[in-house]
């Protein structure tokens, strides 16, 4: 990319609205281009929180390591660990203990093991998942009708409950895909769009005909040997003072930006020469030449309500729900059932009230001190959403007695916390792509030099809402020299 053009312009001022993942890898790529290239430009990071971070949020209190948000991310997706390896600290970055990777799924009031060699959903194994007990027989037949049924025609999207239900059957979904895919999406499988969450199973079914066919040959592909340490060949990936250590670093690494903490931005009207004047909280104004708003797609409606109404109402249409997390610490002399597996998920059918339990100590390394099991239990999400609002003791009391219930485990917590994520979850339903594509247009033709990006639009995990703020950074630059060229 040629940016001499650029280069010989007047500075140009780019404001980043939010400062979770999003916002700081957008802020971080444009001050990478800026120092590079030797570019004019003036970036401006704005937070309405105390603290960086978004949803990521990681606090270390007497040996321990808790994890309010998010604690890992999918090592399959690069970009979250190409960023760590930027910012100097690819040495942090640690995999998940692999060989105690055992998931139960809570059946009937029992945990159940998941059957070894089930991938994404679908089992590649059949005597592991012949034997397993989580799938009655009659179920069992029921999945193995998918090597059967011919693959879906056409393009359209579905919910992935009518994907899973047409390919595998209704236990299936309920007592696997549910559960275990509410851990990343936290949606309601009815409504959830398969095309903007699991593309990969049309995929799939369309290259091969059959979920399992497929997977069985993935599964005997070679492949491309890592030249990563083997702990990072693991599925999930954290750092050793947990996912906060990218947030952190990532803010002293933005030397070359202003970033302003406890600050809203409360508007934003149009200005001369086609910039933006932002409204501050403080009472202080920011003239912009682009604008990029890495907030829940509804506050970015409000901002631009009276710019673009129609698109503020796009915005408004893709719905959140509320989460929250409880993490207790127990002494392990007080525990009389071992624990060796990352915990267990709950189908909604079982009506308890927690969605999940991860056992973050056995998960990851260097969680808690020796003599101590870390645990976390999940709570809300639809049709939950009320047990957010409770308060902090009474959450922690409802956790405690589920795990009596669910695992016999009495001990009193030497230590406990709770994080609340109101309307912080974005709701792919079905239409997603469709809706994502009709805002980004609305946005290019109504609010030039405006930009949306983050967790709401092309993925909610850590490695697309960094991919989502890289992308968003080098759209900026390149617009910025077409409009240099063009003057």
């Amino acid at each position: 990319m040629n940016f001499n053009s650029l280069n010989q312009t007047q500075t140009k001022r780019v404001v980043v609205i939010g400062g979770g993942i999003t916002g700081l890898a957008a802020a971080y790529y444009l001050q990478k281009e800026q120092k590079n290239k030797e570019l004019p430009l003036e970036i401006t990071l704005v937070d309405a929180g105390k603290e960086l971070g978004g949803k990521i949020k990681t606090e270390k209190v007497d040996g321990f390591t808790i994890e309010g948000g998010p604690d890992s991310f999918l090592g399959q997706k690069p970009w979250a660990t190409e960023l760590a390896t930027e910012l100097g600290i690819k040495d942090q970055l640690i995999g998940a203990n692999d060989e105690k990777r055992k998931t139960f799924v809570l059946v009937n009031g029992k945990l159940t093991p998941l059957p070894d060699g089930v991938m994404l959903i679908i089992p590649t194994k059949i005597m592991p998942f012949a034997l397993s007990p989580l799938i009655s027989w009659p179920g069992k037949i029921r999945m193995g009708m998918d090597l059967f049924i011919p693959p879906f025609k056409g393009k359209d999207d579905e919910s992935v409950g009518d994907f899973i239900r047409r390919r595998l059957g209704t236990e299936a979904l309920y007592k696997i895909a549910e559960p275990l895919m509410s851990g990343i999406h936290v949606s309601d499988p009815e409504k959830q769009s398969l095309l903007a969450t699991f593309p990969r199973f049309r995929n799939i079914e369309q290259k091969h005909g059959s979920l399992i066919r497929g997977m069985l040959a993935q599964k005997r592909a070679p492949h491309p040997p890592s030249n990563n340490h083997s702990k990072l060949n693991s599925l999930f990936i954290s750092l050793k003072n947990g996912v906060s250590q990218l947030i952190n670093t990532l803010e002293t690494s933005l030397n070359a930006c202003q970033i302003l903490k406890n600050t809203t931005v409360t508007a934003i009207y149009p200005a001369a020469n086609g910039n933006y004047s932002l409204e501050l909280s403080n009472g202080n104004e920011l003239l912009a030449d682009a604008v990029v708003l890495a907030i829940p797609s509804f506050n970015a409606g409000n901002l631009i309500q009276d710019i673009s109404p129609q698109l503020a109402d796009l915005l408004a249409s893709i719905p959140y729900v509320s989460t929250a997390t409880i993490s207790m610490a127990f002494k392990k002399s007080e525990i009389t059932k071992p624990f060796s597996a990352f915990g267990f998920v709950v189908p909604s059918t079982e009506k308890r009230k927690i969605s999940a339990c991860t056992y973050s100590s056995i998960k990851f390394d260097d969680r808690a001190p020796e003599d101590h099991l870390l645990l976390r239990c999940f709570v809300g999400g639809p049709g939950k959403e009320e047990m957010v609002d409770l308060g902090d003791q009474e959450l922690v009391e409802i956790a405690r007695m589920e795990l009596k219930d669910i695992l016999g485990l009495e001990a009193e917590p030497v230590i406990s916390r709770v994080y609340r994520w109101q309307k912080a979850n974005p709701q792919y339903e079905v239409g997603h792509l469709e809706r994502v594509k009709e805002i980004f247009e609305q946005c290019k033709a109504t609010t030039p030099g405006i930009y949306l990006t983050g967790s709401a639009y092309e993925g909610v995990g850590i490695p697309d809402c960094v991919h989502q703020g890289q992308m968003t950074a080098e759209q900026i630059i390149q617009n910025l020299q077409k409009e240099q060229v063009a003057a």
